[in-house]
Formats: C-alpha cells, structure tokens, sequence
C-alpha cells in the first residue's frame, strides 16, 4: 500500500462522492476506484458499501479512515518540522479556540505575542469546542483553547485557565430586585442557550442537572453576541463566562447573578492531537499563553 492510495481513500471516504474526489485530486472516477479496490483487496474487507449511486463506509472503513488520517496528518506535520527547522523563527502557527476564549481571552495574548515574535504569521478559527474538535482531528489548526472537555481518545488535552458563568439579565428583569437566585427562579424564565457543540452549554447543563435545578430552553444561538442582544432586549435569560458580559454589566445594560447552590466555575482547555509535532514556535506561543 502506499501514500497516493491513502490519499485517494481519505477524499473519498470524507466526501462520499467520486465525482468530487476525482476533481479535487485531479484524477479519473476509474483510477479512485482501482486504488480502493486495491486496498480492499490487500486488507482482505469492504471498506465501502455502494448502494444505488451512493457511497457508504462499512465499520471497517470508519476504522480504517481513523488511521489513514492519522498517516496524513503526520506525514503534513513531517513537512512542517522540516520547515520549521530551516525557517528557525518564521513560521506559521494555525490556532483554534471555541467562543468565548477566541473573543475574550485570545486577542490580547494574540497581540502581545507578535509584539515579540512579528516573524510569525497566526491564524485563529473560532467555533463552538465540537467543531474545534474535528479541526484538530483533521490537522486543520495546530491546537486549541477549548471551554469544554474534549471526548475523543486522539486529543490530549490539559487545564490552563479558570473561568466564572453567571446567570444574566435586562436591566429590566424582575432578577434586578435579586442579589442571589435559587432553583424556583431558573425554572420560571425563558433560558436562551448556545448551540449543541457548545462548551459553555455542556458546562451550564451540567451544573444545572447535578444541582437537581429544572430548567426550560427557549432559544438556542450559535453566538454569544445574539444571547446578550436577546437578554438585552428581555427576550429570555442566559448563562455566560462573566468574561463576555463584563462591559455590558458595568454599563448597566445587563445585571449579573450567582446561585445559592455556589458559583458555577470552569477549567478551560488546550488540546492538540496526539501525533502532533509541537514546533518551537508552537511551543513558544503555548508557554507565552499560560503565562497570562
């Protein structure tokens, strides 16, 4: 078996379609197919169900593509240790974060970094932790800040920062005549939540359930910027890092709360893949990070 074999079934067993494989690798729809009738053959199982016009993996071929993107991804990360070796400190470091710490917290170490590195190029993508997760897996970013914990056997992951959630409202929310709240107050609002994916809202359903507190989900958003316009405008209530609602609580157009159950407090996250080479540049900028 070799690499262009690897290659051609990682395409087409992420895009599912010949067709796309074929232009994308600059190939024809024959060739993809030989190359993955090879692999089958010298493996000796279906790495591909094809039913109708439609391409399906088998178990095997899901098993199988957890270690072709495996072989890839160290094989680019091969590449750029080289590079790194002979760029010494020019180099590129590709960084994911969920939300939160990608609008809050990133920037300025971002800032201050390249103010001591301006020979490096960086690059942030920010999504909820779910999506940060599958970046990391295919070698799309270096490595991450996430806010939630990582479920994945191929990511490495290790707590560097704490954070505070508090429940926040209008201004003109009957929560203003509150300096606490308790159980009977969550149950009787209209709570607006991040998306599925998020680790803000794996945090706060967390803390709810093992608190035995009830709580009804009114609207979900895929941006903490919506959630605070909504609160703002008295649509419903939320709960958010205490780093992403400081300026608007201090400009009065939001109040903040904490529970009588205690505060509800989370580690934040970096994580990279396990076969990730780390160069200096990587390592420089996660030392820098933990520092801040």
């Amino acid at each position: 078996m070799n690499f262009r074999k690897i290659k051609i079934f990682y395409e087409t067993a992420t895009e599912l379609n010949m067709t796309k494989v074929a232009k994308k690798l600059y190939i024809s729809q024959p060739s993809i197919s030989q190359a993955i009738h090879e692999i089958e053959e010298e493996l000796e199982i279906k790495l591909f169900d094809r039913i109708g016009k439609k391409l399906y993996l088998t178990y095997e071929g899901e098993i199988y593509l957890n270690y072709a993107r495996r072989i890839l991804n160290l094989y680019e990360e091969s590449i750029r240790a080289i590079s790194d070796i002979n760029t010494n400190e020019k180099g590129k470091i590709k960084i994911g974060a969920s939300t939160t710490i990608g609008i809050y917290i990133l920037p300025d170490i971002i800032k201050g970094f390249l103010k001591e590195h301006s020979e490096i190029e960086i690059s942030l993508s920010i999504d909820n932790t779910a999506n940060i997760e599958k970046m990391i897996l295919q070698n799309k970013i270096d490595f991450a800040y996430i806010e939630g914990k990582s479920h994945l056997e191929e990511i490495v992951e290790s707590e560097i920062w704490e954070d505070e959630l508090i429940f926040i409202s209008s201004s003109l929310h009957p929560w203003n005549e509150k300096k606490m709240l308790n159980k009977n107050d969550i149950f009787k609002e209209k709570l607006i939540m991040r998306e599925d994916g998020s680790g803000t809202r794996e945090v706060v359903e967390r803390y709810l359930e093992n608190n035995s507190i009830d709580y009804k989900i009114f609207m979900e958003l895929g941006n903490t910027e919506a959630i605070k316009k909504s609160v703002e405008a008295n649509l419903g209530v939320s709960c958010l890092s205490v780093r992403s609602v400081k300026e608007k609580i201090d400009s009065g157009a939001l109040s903040g709360y904490r529970l009588t159950e205690g505060k509800i407090i989370r580690a934040l996250r970096l994580i990279y893949h396990k076969d990730k080479f780390l160069s200096k540049n990587m390592k420089n900028f996660i030392q820098y990070s933990l520092k801040q």
